[in-house]
């Protein structure tokens, strides 16, 4: 049973039962006792013992109304001490406590007929349960909102990092043309730091005059009248130097009162540099800084039309300087280069502001003289002349001078075009250096030069002509393996037909004038792609055959070789090693490190390099030993009286010696007869050509094993075929 306390609601409800039942039995007892007194005596004998009939009965009352009392306080015990723990488990509830709170609702046991107490208890557990769900429900929201909030965050940040890192210039403008934002690549790029910029006029981005553009632009996305606006702006950083900016300035809705503008600027200042840099480098010489020939050509075209419009009289200078080949032999192209680059610091001295000077390549230099006549031309020749003969550079142990010889055309020259006008002032030059070194000559239309450019005029048509309608034809000249006295090996010779007659032309009639006007390239296209062709039908049919195809100076200087020659590979499915690619000294060597090069990029297909023409030109045991060549094919000159001429046959053997030592294979040319090609066999020569092997044919021979003329004595002949890498 509970404690006892006066201020409970248990003992305040006992106390008033007892007083309630006590009152009214008092009050039943007064009643009844003055219903008693009216009706007796109050001297009889029989009121005394009523009295103390009542007198007991006060007493029983009193009993009974604590015995009363008592029991309603114990009635009242259970349900209060329900409530009790009700009571001190509801608190629990605000701890989040909801699994002990309904262990302690649950415990309660409450009087069947007390329907308040079990509507207590049940409401206390559903408030416990809805509680709980609810606390879950205000957990999980957290979470979300939680998980929302670090997304949020997250997505805030990869935005500032990918505005902050982006190579860009972003910035935003509200109404008022403020800067609203701005990003840290923008510092790098402005110098200018974000407080700088922070609600400050974008105007400060732009120069006056592009500021007009971009307000006009600005109020057009305000307004809606447009959603995107592209600007090429320059920006002046803090240090003062100018940029070029490509800018996107686009609107973006913020709320329908509020919109603002964010402008994107890109750096193009690096990309304009360097589109500067390219355009120049395309037109200028990147040795010497003179325009180049394609500069010169398109500037020529100008002064020509403006010199036709306006009748003014214009000179062209045409220089090639004497004997410049000896100084690249003698002491390196680097000291060649460092002439050509005096020379150029001369020209452009000693012309007017007016004039264009060009270098058109290798030592040959032109100029434009617009508004002058013939003196003025030849004046300025002299001093030109003049001033290089004053240039000395010493290389080393060598001091080297310079002179020019010049050819000077006055125009127009009636309807003469620019190329004719070139032609002109090269046959000029020509002239100048035949009648001597460092001189000039003036062009006139009734010299004989004008005969020898008709003549050029006349293969140039033929040429092109033969090219378009197909009338190059190849030969084929046998080339003798003297060990196996077999012939695998055949040089290709290009020839001209004739439309008409059928005739055939020699080379020799028309390959100078094709070097002069620019179409020995085609020509070069024309012998490879056919004798590629040609070959590839021969190895599918079994024959075991190498052609040598020559390729011209122009070709090996030209990058369009290699890609071309790989197309042919591939679309003709040809064995490389089939080829062998013959080059002269001279062409070689006017370029060396360019030859190297593609003589490496080549052989790297597969094929093969000779050495045409050797001996003939300056150092020519230094190129044998630098290029990558596998063969050296000796000059006809050396070996066309080799039987007759003791100083022939002494420099042949030291020249075989000396390709044995490297490990290079030897042709020997214009063997012409048999007393040559035993000289050759003596001198351990690998290979040999001439008319005493053969003459050149449109056609292959099946038969490889090679029989000498009936006029000669025959030879014993191995029967084996060739496996020699230069067969």
């Amino acid at each position: 049973m509970a404690k006892f306390a006066r201020n409970s609601l248990q003992w305040n409800a006992a106390i008033k039962t007892f007083i309630s039942v006590l009152l009214a039995g008092i009050m039943t007892l007064v009643v009844s006792s003055y219903l008693l007194y009216t009706h007796l005596d109050p001297d009889s004998s029989e009121f005394f013992e009523i009295l103390t009939y009542y007198a007991l009965a006060g007493v029983v009352l009193l009993i009974f109304a604590a015995l009363f009392a008592m029991s309603h306080y114990q009635a009242l015990a259970r349900p209060l001490e329900n409530f009790e723990r009700i009571t001190h488990a509801l608190p629990l509830l605000s701890a989040k406590k909801y699994n002990e709170a309904r262990q302690i609702f649950e415990t309660v046991q409450g009087d069947k007929r007390l329907k308040e107490v079990g509507e207590l208890q049940a409401a206390s557990i559903q408030l416990s349960n809805v509680l709980e769900q609810l606390d879950g429900n205000v957990n999980q929201r957290t979470k979300m909102l939680h998980t929302t909030n670090t997304e949020l965050r997250g997505e805030r940040d990869f935005v500032k990092n990918l505005l902050d890192t982006a190579q860009l210039i972003i910035l935003t403008i509200d109404e008022e043309f403020k800067v609203t934002m701005f990003n840290d690549y923008g510092e790098k790029i402005t110098g200018f730091s974000e407080k700088e910029v922070l609600l400050s006029d974008a105007a400060r981005f732009f120069p006056a005059g592009n500021w007009i553009e971009a307000e006009t632009f600005f109020r057009e996305l305000f307004a809606g009248n447009i959603q995107i606006a592209q600007q090429e702006s320059e920006l002046i950083d803090r240090e003062g130097r100018i940029r070029q900016i490509s800018w996107l300035h686009s609107r973006l809705e913020n709320n329908a009162q509020h919109p603002v503008l964010m402008s994107v600027g890109l750096d193009m200042t690096d990309k304009k540099e360097a589109e500067k840099r390219i355009v120049w480098m395309a037109e200028h010489d990147p040795l010497t800084d003179l325009c180049n020939r394609r500069k010169f050509i398109e500037e020529f075209e100008k002064s020509l039309r403006t010199a036709i419009r306006y009748k003014h009289n214009n000179a062209l200078l045409y220089l090639d300087l004497d004997q410049f080949k000896d100084i690249n032999d003698t002491s390196g192209h680097s000291a060649g280069d460092e002439l050509l680059k005096e020379v150029a610091k001369t020209l452009k001295r000693v012309t007017r502001f007016t004039d264009l000077v060009a270098r058109l390549g290798g030592d040959e230099f032109a100029v434009l003289m617009p508004e002058t006549d013939e003196v003025g031309a030849v004046v300025l020749t002299k001093k030109i002349q003049a001033e290089l003969q004053k240039i000395q550079l010493e290389y080393g142990n060598v001091k080297h001078k310079i002179s020019s010889s010049i050819g000077i055309v006055n125009y127009p020259v009636h309807d003469a075009s620019i190329h004719e006008l070139m032609g002109f002032s090269d046959l000029a030059m020509y002239k100048a250096k035949s009648a001597g070194k460092n001189t000039y000559h003036i062009f006139s239309a009734d010299d004989q030069t004008r005969e020898q450019l008709e003549t050029r005029v006349f293969w140039k048509h033929k040429i092109e002509d033969a090219l378009e309608n197909n009338l190059f034809v190849l030969h084929y000249q046998p080339i003798l393996n003297i060990e196996y006295n077999v012939i695998q090996h055949y040089e290709v010779l290009i020839r001209m037909r004739e439309p008409g007659s059928g005739q055939i032309r020699m080379p020799g009639k028309f390959i100078e004038i094709a070097e002069q006007v620019g179409l020995i390239q085609s020509i070069d296209h024309f012998v490879i792609q056919q004798g590629i062709k040609h070959l590839s039908r021969l190895q599918k049919q079994g024959l075991k055959v190498k052609f040598a195809i020559n390729l011209s100076g122009s070709v090996v200087d030209a990058p369009v070789l290699l890609p071309f020659l790989k197309r042919l590979l591939k679309k003709y499915e040809l064995d490389p090693s089939g080829l062998i690619f013959e080059v002269t000294e001279t062409a070689a060597v006017s370029n060396l490190q360019q030859a190297k090069l593609m003589m490496t990029a080549v052989k790297a297909l597969g094929c093969q390099f000779s050495l045409d023409d050797f001996g003939v030109g300056f150092a020519s045991f230094n190129y044998m030993r630098q290029l990558p060549i596998d063969i050296i094919k000796i000059d006809g000159i050396f070996i066309k009286d080799l039987d007759k001429n003791a100083d022939d046959q002494l420099f042949v053997k030291a020249l075989i010696d000396v390709a044995k030592g490297l490990g290079k294979k030897t042709i020997a040319e214009f063997v012409e007869n048999k007393d040559i090609l035993t000289l050759l066999r003596q001198y351990g020569v690998d290979y040999a050509q001439g008319y005493h092997i053969g003459r050149p044919e449109p056609k292959i021979h099946d038969d490889q094993n090679w029989q000498p003329p009936e006029d000669d004595i025959p030879m014993q002949i191995k029967i084996k075929q060739d496996t020699s890498s230069a067969s």
